[in-house]
Formats: C-alpha cells, sequence, structure tokens
C-alpha cells in the first residue's frame, strides 16, 4: 500500500481519499513509521494488524486496485 492510495480510496466524506495529517496521526497512535511509508510504502499486513476499521477500508480499495491490474 502507498501513499497513493491513501489519496485515493474513496473516503466517508465529500472528498475522496484521507489526509495526510490525519495519517500521520494515524502511523503515530498505532506505532508505525510515517516517514518510511511515505517513501516505501507499507505491507498490507502492518496495517491489517492495527484492526482499525479505516486502515481495514484502506487496505481493501489498495487490494481491489491490484485485483483490477492498478497499483
Amino acid at each position: 500500500m502507498t501513499l497513493d492510495h491513501l489519496r485515493r480510496v474513496p473516503g466517508f466524506g465529500v472528498r475522496e481519499g484521507f489526509c495526510a495529517q490525519g495519517g500521520r496521526e494515524w502511523f503515530a497512535y498505532y506505532g508505525l513509521d510515517w516517514s518510511a511509508f511515505v517513501r516505501d510504502g507499507i505491507e498490507a499486513e502492518a496495517i491489517e494488524a492495527t484492526g482499525d476499521a479505516l486502515g481495514l477500508h484502506l487496505i481493501a480499495f489498495a487490494r481491489a486496485e491490484a485485483a483490477r491490474g492498478q497499483q
């Protein structure tokens, strides 16, 4: 999963994607490395391990894109 997925995931509001500031806070809350994520992406399993609904939504989106041949 990449920052691009975070920015494009269908959200729960008017605009698509999740904001970077919220992403930074979310990563910090779960002890995940935001800088490494921005630079290299992150394995889906690390997000899934949080059990957080927003993270699971993001992973489902990224996997659906991969299944359609998108990055």
